[in-house]
């Protein structure tokens, strides 16, 4: 299935977001996750299943002060 990550479209074969960041070798810690406009809870990654054309937005956070 086709998907966009961040803007960029790729192909992707597994079901749900959880597979795919770890498909990509994404770092989970810090990190935040929507599909569409939604953020996904992190105690859904594993159930929260991709569908053909759904644009992902990986949002790390950041140290600072």
């Amino acid at each position: 299935m086709r998907i966009k990550v961040n803007g960029k479209e790729t192909e992707f074969i597994k079901a749900n977001l959880f597979e795919l960041l770890t498909e990509m070798e994404i770092p989970l810690n810090g990190l935040a996750v929507a599909v569409g406009s939604k953020i996904i809870p992190r105690n859904q990654w594993n159930t929260h299943v991709l569908k053909e054309n759904d644009e992902v937005m990986l949002i790390g956070a950041t140290r600072g002060g």
